[in-house]
């Protein structure tokens, strides 16, 4: 074995140097954390420590505030929403009558209904004898070309004999609501919150508090609607109490993220608040500043006492984590302060991580020229020794199958391994220096120029390898591949890179040795972009338009189809549209992409519909291209132009997409629908839209993204959305398809289901226009095709 005297005389060098740089590591971790603690006020890991610490500080509601659901069970009882406002004055009559002290609203009230009910629900809040609280909303108007707040406030009639709470929420930077302010100004209208009204709490306002998620969502009384209005509830359970009204119901879509408890109704997080105020939980919060200074003391007292080794130090490091997260927790338990941990515990690893990686390079230090595993010279040794301004060629063995092997054997046993390969080597190499370049790689430099004589002596030592190697009794065959490069030896490393690219192609190849040469090291990745292509590709035919039949279960047939796009590169082959249709995206060139397909769609309908059944095409439209005025109107003279029946047009809206401009988007998809076109929501049940996103968009026809069709026979909760999803869309008189169908269970299943249409492999692939015209335009070639695949739903029928 070799020596470690001089490894740990070296040590002890480092180490009376230690003191000093560990200073240096610790003010580096301050500065880093300090930058942290003042710039980054929100980040998911400080959520997820409080979410924690919420966990084990968990606790019931206090009783006093009761919230009245506007749930589903109401919303199927009462139908239509929103509701006729003598419900609410219903509601109110019926709580004023249990003697409940407080009705607050968290539902908009700003816009007119009907006269007669606008009347008896102001009569109702007057019988109420101000016991009623109605929501304000802050929210910007543009005005004159700049953006001002407005206070968006109930009607006239309903202010009268009611107070005013502001229901403002204002998600953080990820979307999640874990915050809430006292009150509201708007231009200089003071309002309190909501939460202040319930909890008769106040505070400066425009001043957020954090929301205490210690409360048990699940001990706050709830109430349906229904019930309450119907009389079916404890007059005594609400005798004395305060209620806030709001929506739970996931129609309505009135949810918003938080941090503990995900997605929850909003009426949810304004009872939460008042929670907060109730149990004098609204604290002040220090942030990351007190635990910061905290463990600067307790690393400087570990550093000044040289307790950074051993059970010492394992001790310290454990007592001071313990003590970072036990303040925080018994400062909140206390009611005291909400400390942030997540800068002290930022600098204790990045401390700790300095630390450790200055004892590594401390090793490596006194080690960086040998392999530990093996004894050889390293990779550095390499570049050192054999840097000289001559010619030479390099040698690079490779372990083809190592990680089958390494993967097969412990520590001990793949050190062994490797020693064993690397003594085998020696001897092939008669006597020349052999270097460990790499985990599965060796190489050595030889004399000799020649071909012959280098592809001899790799036959020589290749032969050494016929053999396989005895590892704690175990044979093991290794495969060696080896490459050669010669070259200058000023830059040893480069060629030792060169040989070593030849060995790993050599590998590939199956042969024993290759050789570099200029093409080898040519980059294979693709050195053309996507966009640098895009419109060569569009004028040269490379990219072509496919459709992919759409079966409507109704009429037995194929009533259209999807237009696809498709890209087929002379060098690379056949591009996914999932690689390329993101990147015109980015690159705003999706218009153009866009108005091809549809150009080529228009010219092919007129010769789908000459057989005399309807044939409809659906086009693909990025969401982008909504806010896009020049697009919708290009679209819009090109449908026009064609002379076609605009209703055999469908544009299809991916629901993925966010729309940055709802208004915008409106205006757009209204143009083309007065045109006649159709409009469908694509991948529905994958992001973006609710009940209002479909109505405001006067959607036709929903898509059922194929993720849920894929596992409908198999998967329950598949099953649940599909279905809720058709009797959904029914009720709204929308027309519903499902994508991604791929054998005759599934499209029985949904038929039976009422699903309308049906669209993916098992109806047909994406082809040309002259194969969809073939296959499905004429009718005895339709019925053919179909015949086995829907018989089932047939005798159903």
């Amino acid at each position: 074995m070799r020596s470690k005297r001089p490894y740990q005389s070296n040590q002890a060098t480092v180490r009376r140097k230690q003191p000093k740089f560990a200073y240096l590591r610790l003010g580096f971790s301050f500065l880093i954390a300090a930058l942290f603690a003042i710039y980054i006020t929100q980040n998911p890991v400080e959520r997820a420590i409080q979410n924690i610490r919420d966990s084990i500080n968990s606790r019931p509601a206090s009783g006093t505030i009761h919230v009245v659901e506007i749930d589903a069970k109401s919303l199927q009882k009462l139908q239509r929403w929103p509701w006729p406002r003598r419900y609410h004055a219903q509601l109110i009559d019926q709580l004023n009558a249990a003697g409940v002290d407080q009705i607050t609203f968290d539902v908009d009230f700003s816009s007119h209904s009907g006269p007669r009910e606008d009347t008896v629900f102001a009569a109702a809040i007057a019988r109420a004898g101000g016991k009623v609280v109605l929501p304000t909303f802050r929210q910007a108007e543009s005005s004159q070309g700049s953006t001002v707040e407005v206070e968006s406030l109930p009607i006239e009639i309903l202010r009268k004999n009611s107070f005013l709470g502001s229901v403002n929420v204002h998600p953080d930077g990820d979307g999640q609501v874990n915050s809430y302010p006292y009150g509201t100004i708007t231009g200089a209208t003071p309002r309190p919150s909501i939460a202040a009204l319930l909890a008769d709490s106040n505070g400066p306002l425009d001043v957020e508090f954090k929301i205490d998620q210690s409360v048990s969502l699940a001990s706050i009384p709830k109430h349906s609607f229904a019930d309450i209005i119907s009389g079916k509830f404890d007059k005594n359970a609400l005798k004395g109490k305060k209620v806030i009204v709001g929506a739970t119901a996931i129609e309505i879509g009135d949810r918003y993220a938080t941090s503990r408890y995900g997605v929850i109704p909003g009426v949810l997080i304004q009872t939460m608040a008042a929670e907060t105020l109730l149990a004098k939980m609204d604290l002040p919060n220090f942030g990351g500043w007190p635990m910061l200074f905290i463990i600067v003391a307790a690393l400087i007292f570990w550093i000044h006492n040289g307790t950074s080794r051993g059970i010492a130090g394992s001790t310290m490091i454990a007592m001071t984590a313990l003590t970072l997260l036990m303040v925080p927790l018994l400062a909140e338990r206390l009611k005291l302060a909400h400390f942030d941990l997540f800068p002290a515990l930022l600098m204790l690893i990045i401390f700790l991580s300095a630390q450790y990686v200055a004892s590594i390079l401390q090793k490596l230090a006194v080690e960086r020229r040998v392999d530990r595993d093996t004894g050889l010279a390293n990779f550095a040794s390499w570049q050192i020794q054999n840097r000289a301004d001559q010619y030479g060629t390099v040698i690079v063995a490779g372990i083809a199958n190592f990680q089958a092997i390494i993967s097969t054997l412990d520590e001990t046993d793949a050190g062994n391994f490797m020693r064993a390969i690397a003594s085998r080597l020696e001897i092939a190499t008669g006597g020349t220096q052999l270097f460990r370049i790499g985990r599965e790689q060796f190489c050595w430099k030889i004399e000799s120029n020649v071909t012959d004589d280098i592809n001899h002596q790799v036959e020589a030592v290749s032969s050494l390898f016929n053999a396989p190697l005895l590892i704690n009794g175990r044979p093991i065959r290794a495969t060696i591949c080896f490459g050669a490069a010669s070259g200058n030896m000023a830059e040893p490393a480069t060629l030792s890179s060169k040989a070593g690219l030849a060995a790993k192609k050599a590998s590939e190849t199956g042969t024993r040795i290759a050789w570099h040469d200029d093409g080898l090291a040519e980059n294979t990745d693709i050195s053309l972009s996507i966009v640098s292509q895009f419109e060569e590709a569009l004028e040269n035919g490379e990219i072509s338009v496919v459709y992919q039949p759409k079966y409507s279960t109704h009429a037995n047939r194929v009533v259209g189809a999807e237009a696809l796009i498709r890209w087929s590169h002379p060098v690379r082959g056949a591009i996914s549209p999932a690689v390329f249709v993101p990147i015109l995206e980015q690159e705003n060139l999706m218009e153009a992409l866009t108005v091809f397909v549809l150009q080529q769609s228009l010219e092919e309908l007129p010769k789908w519909n000459a057989f005399g059944e309807k044939m409809s095409c659906a086009i693909n439209v990025s969401a982008s291209l909504l806010t896009n005025s020049t697009f919708v109107n290009r679209a819009s003279d090109m449908i026009n132009d064609s002379g076609i029946d605009p209703a055999l047009i469908t544009i299809e809206l991916t629901e993925t997409a966010a729309l940055s401009s709802l208004d915008q988007a409106e205006r757009s998809l209204k143009q083309l629908k007065n045109l006649g076109a159709q409009l469908s929501i694509d991948d529905y049940g994958t992001g973006q839209s609710t009940l209002s996103y479909l109505r405001k968009f006067d959607v036709d026809e929903v898509k059922i993204d194929q993720s849920f069709i894929r596992s409908l026979t198999a998967d329950t909760a598949s099953r649940i959305m599909v279905q809720s999803t058709i009797e959904l869309a029914k009720a709204l008189q929308i027309s519903v398809v499902a994508e991604g169908v791929e054998d005759a269970e599934t499209l029985e299943l949904l038929a039976m289901l009422g699903c309308d249409k049906i669209q993916g492999w098992h109806i047909g692939k994406p082809g040309p226009s002259d194969h969809f015209i073939e296959n499905w335009c004429q009718s005895d070639g339709s019925k053919a095709i179909l015949g086995d695949r829907v018989k089932t739903r047939r005798r159903a029928g």
